[in-house]
């Protein structure tokens, strides 16, 4: 019997992921009226690191020139430490974006995980505050909880 070769073509390759996925994100963005993602992605080179760890940009609202700018913020602290940059930080996010194109900075609450590892518990050998029963309850009940999550 003989072997007739195929007539159809080879089958590219699949695309990328990575650029599939950047352009349906970037559509959704535009949308839903999110911050420029590129803006989003140099978005510590523009505010710095420490307010850069502090928010995250979000929507951009208003007509025309002279926008608001939405800073999601995980807490209240945050909030204030933001609120008192907002005038350096319009400054450099319109010499991104433009001259005029954000004229306001709207700082939101969103909540979220707190970056720092939360309270540090006292050394080993230290019964911690208080003496006597309180200082053996505490390191019993240290020990209860560190072989209930060593268990995990």
């Amino acid at each position: 019997m003989r072997a007739y070769p195929s007539t159809r073509p080879a089958r590219s390759a699949a695309p990328a992921l990575a650029r599939v996925s950047a352009s349906v994100f970037a559509d959704l963005a535009k949308k839903t009226k999110y911050a420029d993602p590129a803006l989003a992605e140099r978005w510590p080179a523009i505010a710095g690191e420490k307010l850069a760890e502090l928010s995250r940009p979000g929507r951009l609202t208003g007509r025309g020139p002279g926008k608001t700018l939405e800073l999601r913020v995980p807490n209240g602290a945050a909030a204030a430490a933001v609120q008192m940059e907002t005038d350096g930080l319009i400054a450099r996010v319109n010499s991104y974006l433009g001259p005029g194109a954000v004229a306001r900075i709207a700082v939101i609450q969103a909540g979220g995980p707190a970056k720092s590892g939360g309270p540090k518990s006292p050394p080993e050998g230290d019964p911690g505050p208080g003496d006597g029963s309180l200082g053996t309850a505490l390191a019993s009940f240290r020990a209860a909880v560190k072989r209930r999550n060593s268990g995990k």
